[in-house]
């Protein structure tokens, strides 16, 4: 095994059979268990730390400083597209999630813990949870950046930001585990996320407006898993009616925190519908043992 103390560590995390711990307890101790070891072994591996933690953060530094005495659509320029890799950060740690799980999967960790009385459910949220935790790190070190250096203001709207970002989180947490079932080994791991990375950060509008993309791919581009994600969140960030702006065109609206939820309501539903439509790809796709052949 490549990974002999995270897989020991795992498996000794499972409960015996037929413990008396009431089963909330058991699960929450179990997803406890997986957090805090998924939590070690991210800090610990260079690769997934570079790629999960400070990718966004190094790009937005080279992108998004120079634009911090422009404008577009009656924001500023760097604080929009900083905005715009947070939502990049979730699809990092895809890749990150991604990696884990086949890693897991691989060194037959996920087959021991299925032997065990850990719930699968607690597996994964054990595992999906850290991720969580790190984007949530990265969202306070980018948004620090935005307003402190860049002079952004603060969310117009945190409640709506918070139910965005976690919608996409959760979005992209379950589309790497379903994606896990065809990444034939971790080695293979990247030719699966690459495309992945490349296609959400240059066609959903991380760095600049769809509008400034050719006509005849705006379309698709806004119904990408990471465009309604990005839209929303600039939406709840700013407090304006983000989706249709353009480097050139006039300053946008402001919106109250009513018609902010209205504006975002229809990329809320999307979200949902890419979470569903992963779900189902999950279900018919995910394997507990490596894949043969």
């Amino acid at each position: 095994m490549t990974t002999t103390d995270t897989t020991g560590a795992l498996v000794a995390a499972a409960p015996a059979r037929g413990g008396a711990e009431p089963a909330a307890l058991g699960w929450l101790s179990c997803a406890r268990g997986q957090f805090l070891l998924s939590w070690r072994v991210f800090w610990r591996n260079r690769r997934s730390t570079f790629i999960g933690f400070l990718l966004p953060v190094l790009l937005n530094l080279v992108v998004a400083a120079p634009l911090r005495t422009k404008e577009i659509a009656g924001v500023n320029a760097a604080g929009y597209t900083t905005v715009g890799f947070i939502g990049l950060a979730l699809v990092t740690s895809f890749i990150n999630l991604l990696n884990g799980v086949v890693a897991r999967r691989d060194d037959l960790v996920l087959k021991r813990l299925r032997g065990t009385e850990v719930p699968a459910t607690a597996i994964f949220a054990g595992q999906i949870g850290a991720g969580g935790a790190v984007v949530l790190l990265q969202v306070l070190v980018l948004g620090g950046v935005s307003v402190g250096w860049f002079g952004t203001p603060l969310p117009a709207d945190p409640l709506l930001f918070l139910l965005v970002l976690a919608g996409g989180y959760l979005l992209f947490a379950v589309l790497a585990v379903a994606l896990s079932g065809v990444t034939p080994s971790a080695e293979a791991a990247p030719m699966v996320a690459t495309p992945v990375l490349l296609v959400c950060m240059f066609g959903s509008g991380v760095v600049a407006p769809l509008a400034s993309m050719p006509g005849w791919l705006q379309t698709p581009a806004h119904v990408l898993p990471l465009a309604p994600v990005v839209e929303s969140l600039r939406t709840a960030w700013f407090g304006r009616g983000f989706g249709h702006e353009s480097w050139s065109g006039a300053p946008l609206a402001e919106l109250d925190l009513l018609h902010g939820w209205l504006h975002a309501a229809p990329s809320l539903l999307m979200i949902a519908a890419w979470v569903a439509a992963a779900a189902v790809l999950g279900r018919r796709l995910f394997r507990w043992e490596p894949r043969r052949g």
